[in-house]
């Protein structure tokens, strides 16, 4: 059998790394000239200015690509839509998806206010009680409170600033 360029015969191998992996395993401890030198034979100009670390997975990147090819376009495509989504973008001008959160009958809101609490009870068909009161809006009570416009949501921590 012939060599397969990792010192070992054959090609099954399995639980042995390749070259490559040798090489990627052993970036980390490199110095910077000797991976800019993988960087150099994987035919890239010059060594980008980045920061070693990151450098260093780049070209880690670019040798898994060279050995295993690269990330189909689909693949890309729609972990950029993803990381895109979870961020807080949007996908083609549409707003972030945001989960509305549903509350049960029954459920209290509790929250503190300059030293008060602040009870709410969920009641059926999306009705609030507080202080014995029913209300129609989370945000209403939130106004009662604290005597000037909050969403409700919010102020009641079940949405962040932005959302």
């Amino acid at each position: 059998m012939a060599r397969d360029g990792t010192g070992h015969h054959g090609r099954g191998g399995r639980g042995l790394m390749s070259r490559i992996d040798t090489v990627i395993a052993a970036l980390p401890a490199m110095p910077r000239p000797a991976v800019e030198a993988h960087w150099t034979k994987l035919g890239a100009r010059g060594a980008p200015r980045l920061p070693d670390p990151l450098f260093r997975r780049l070209t880690a990147q670019m040798l898994q690509e060279r050995r295993y090819g690269e990330v189909p376009a689909i693949i890309r495509r729609e972990l950029a839509r993803v990381s895109n989504l979870s961020t807080g973008g949007s996908e083609q001008g549409q707003p972030p998806v945001v989960m509305p959160i549903r509350l049960a009958d029954g459920t209290r809101l509790i929250r503190e206010w300059n030293g008060r609490t602040v009870e709410v009870l969920v009641r059926d068909g999306g009705c609030f009680e507080w202080e014995g009161r029913p209300y129609k809006s989370l945000s209403h009570i939130a106004r009662e409170v604290t005597g000037a416009h909050w969403s409700g949501p919010r102020f009641f921590g079940m949405r962040s600033r932005r959302g």
